[in-house]
């Protein structure tokens, strides 16, 4: 019951935004108009909510509790451990319901669908994974490759390999380099639901797809790389501190989506498998506090006592990335506006065809 105040304050105050990054009133349009083509379950969702009534603001409330309840349900599956994780699931997973709206639907299917095969369960496991992926196609690539690295290390990479990939990807590697993937795209069959990232392969993964607009300044760069190597060293040392097979996959996760992202950053269609791993940061960063304020007194662990002796540094650089990034989302963003601010504004779809 304790969950239900903050689930419905983040579904009335996210789902009430308007105009929040650049795919809002596309989606509103699809919406209003029913020009929805693909993406099946998203087309069901969007019938059944205007069938009981719902406007656009209702079904935008909708999406953002999909995410939210998925989200919450995986957290519970760590029990007392994930007292903290809730703390860092808002900032970690904003910009999904915000800006990149359908996919953030298809992240609270991969959420609920992680719940699920943490607890074994299957069949719940693969319904949640079929409305994920026909909610976004991309979604599919996710969970295969999140369930992959459960069975693929046992063990936490070290931070003296991801660290220094991490950093490479950041500051040294040149992303125009990843153009290549357009050749791999074109190679998938035609007749599946990627076609449409086949037939602009070059257009979105090529040379001329790189986009300038996601080039950081470089102090911005270099807090940034501060945040991803505080939780890479953080999380590592944490995990070895106190072993947890089901944070330890969740943080390679978020471990190799943070340097895939980094590769692919300038690409708007490769950051979207990327993110979605990136995301899960929330979960290893809340397992690093949790573990330092109930495991850190074991003189005999040379994990716990290094976890006690960086955790401050650490934790200091990673909030202050935190609040850099969204102390100007807050106070920096004008378009963060909300619905009844728009009342009157129509839409015509005239303007996305």
């Amino acid at each position: 019951m304790a969950a239900v105040v903050p689930i419905l304050l983040y579904v009335i105050i996210v789902g009430s935004r308007y105009g929040w990054g650049v795919d809002y009133l596309w989606y509103r349009v699809q919406y209003e108009y029913d020009v929805i083509e693909q993406e099946k379950a998203f087309k069901w969702l969007n019938q059944f909510l205007k069938f009981i009534g719902f406007n656009y603001v209702g079904a935008f409330m909708v999406y953002s509790f999909i995410l939210i309840i998925g989200a919450f349900l995986l957290l519970r599956t760590f029990g007392a451990q994930s007292m903290y994780m809730y703390c860092f699931l808002i900032p970690a997973t904003l910009y999904f319901p915000t800006a990149i709206i359908r996919q953030g639907i298809g992240v609270g299917f991969i959420f609920l669908a992680l719940a699920f095969f943490q607890r074994r369960k299957w069949i719940y496991m693969a319904i949640a994974s079929f409305l994920a992926f026909y909610t976004h196609s991309t979604t599919i690539v996710t969970i295969i490759g999140i369930v992959g690295i459960f069975f693929m290390f046992k063990k936490p990479i070290h931070y003296m390999i991801t660290i220094p990939l991490y950093l490479f990807f950041a500051f040294v590697f040149d992303v125009g380099k990843m153009a290549f993937v357009a050749d791999l795209i074109s190679k998938i069959p035609a007749g599946t639901y990627f076609d449409g990232y086949v037939d602009n392969s070059e257009m979105w993964f090529g040379e001329d797809a790189v986009s300038a607009i996601y080039t950081l300044g470089n102090k911005e760069l270099i807090v940034r790389s501060l945040f991803y190597v505080a939780i890479f060293y953080l999380g590592y040392i944490a995990l070895k501190a106190k072993e947890n097979k089901h944070v330890l996959y969740i943080y390679h996760t978020f471990v190799i989506g943070s340097i895939a992202l980094r590769a692919v950053n300038n690409f708007e269609i490769l950051r979207r498998f990327a993110q979605p791993m990136e995301l899960f940061y929330f979960i290893p960063l809340g397992y690093v506090f949790y573990v330092y304020f109930k495991d850190c007194k074991q003189p005999e662990n040379r994990s716990a006592l290094l976890l006690k002796k960086y955790f401050p540094a650490g934790i200091t650089l990673i909030m202050l990335y935190l609040v850099f990034f969204w102390g100007r989302f807050i106070f920096l963003n004008p378009a963060a506006d909300f619905f009844w601010h728009n009342l009157e504004e129509v839409v015509s779809p005239n303007v996305f065809m």
